[in-house]
């Protein structure tokens, strides 16, 4: 499940953090409910324009990193992004194109945005939806941050509940892949216990949320909030004088019910799992085929899912950028490579002119991955 943006969690900064907020002190909210505040959510719109400072802070097992950055977000998908550390990219788009330009380079790549995907401004709006939705909430007060009134919700897992799934959120513009509470812990990297919310009480806007977890904390603050400024397009335009540095092509993605089906649409033979291997309770789900202009590349992927995991195999005639870099592991007679990736682990080896892998998605272990790879008849 290749994703530029997608990471798996790790970050922690002490509780007392949770608390640096300005002015009033907290009160319980008299005016809105749990309840309400969620029906709110769900049939609100974010405002039409966003710009802030954001800073954001990701530690992980004591190691901290720390980014500030200016943004300006519209809800028709354009945006502006201006880190505040010299040598950073800007990145601009208008919705439809986003331009990614060194500052040293002066050189810009360009990437075609998906017309149907949400705006960054929808997404970021959105986080506090599922928060709701996996979450149960501990606590919700009233109270200021900067200049603004805001709701202070703190989420928890549910008490004696066992969760078996993930969430995904937004921290800057990197999406992290968290795994929820569970039973099966040692399968996780990490999860996260403990969500703290902001939402401006006007826009219902996420000024600041935390997220803390085993041995990891991600944090991300907005200030000088100005909502709907009144935005000039040729601020989602590149510098006149950078210089094209070439564009990303996308894949050419088709999806197909079965197997056979598939067949057709690639050059070599799509590999299949021994069905003893796959864990009990998934389900073949469909195989995905893409192709890759620009790399002359086409790969296979055959899906088995349940309502909570997934796993996978994928044929392809070059390599993959995954798991290059993990723990050398037989299979077949030959070495392949295993590692963590964004949201599991993937096992990738060679065999003959083809390249296979196979991908388990948390909570399935990564002897799950091995069983299936050496299930896996490559000829």
């Amino acid at each position: 499940m290749p994703s530029s943006l997608r990471r798996p969690l790790a970050v922690v900064l002490v509780l007392g953090t949770l608390t640096m907020l300005a002015g009033c002190g907290l009160v319980p909210s008299a005016d809105l409910s749990a309840d309400d505040l969620e029906e709110r959510l769900e049939n609100e719109t974010p405002p039409a324009e966003l710009e802030a400072t954001v800073e954001i802070t990701e530690t992980v097992d004591g190691e901290t990193v720390e980014r500030a950055e200016t943004v300006m977000l519209r809800d028709d998908g354009a945006q502006r992004v201006e880190s505040a550390a010299d040598g950073q990219p800007l990145v601009v788009s208008d919705g439809e194109t986003r331009w990614q330009v060194d500052p040293v380079t002066n050189e810009s790549t360009t990437v075609d945005l998906d017309p149907e995907a949400p705006s960054l401004l929808e997404s970021i709006y959105r986080q506090g939806e599922r928060y709701f939705e996996a979450y149960a909430v501990a606590t919700l007060q009233e109270t200021t941050f900067e200049t603004r009134e805001v709701y202070r919700i703190a989420f928890e897992p549910p008490a004696n509940e066992t969760v078996e799934r993930s969430i995904d959120v937004l921290v800057g513009e990197t999406e992290f892949v968290i795994p929820l509470e569970t039973t099966e812990r040692e399968d996780l990297e990490r999860s996260a216990d403990r969500v703290e919310l902001w939402l401006d009480q006007e826009t219902l806007f996420p000024l600041r949320h935390t997220i803390e977890g085993d041995g990891l904390t991600l944090e991300t603050t907005y200030t000088d909030v100005r909502f709907d400024p009144g935005f000039e397009d040729d601020l989602f335009e590149p510098p006149s004088d950078q210089d094209d540095g070439g564009g990303f092509v996308q894949p050419v993605i088709e999806q197909y019910p079965t197997v056979a089906d598939a067949a057709e649409a690639v050059p070599f033979v799509i590999a299949e799992p021994d069905p003893a291997t796959i864990p009990d309770g998934l389900v073949r789900d469909g195989v995905t085929v893409y192709e890759f202009p620009d790399e002359d590349r086409a790969q296979a992927s055959v899906f088995y899912r349940n309502a909570t995991t997934t796993v996978s195999v994928t044929t392809s005639d070059a390599p993959r950028a995954v798991a290059v870099d993990g723990e050398d592991v037989e299979i077949g007679g030959v070495t392949g490579s295993i590692a963590r990736t964004d949201a599991g682990t993937e096992l990738q080896w060679l065999c003959g002119d083809l390249y296979y892998s196979v991908f388990v998605e948390d909570p399935v272990d990564r002897e799950t991955a091995i069983d299936v790879a050496e299930g896996i008849d490559c000829g």
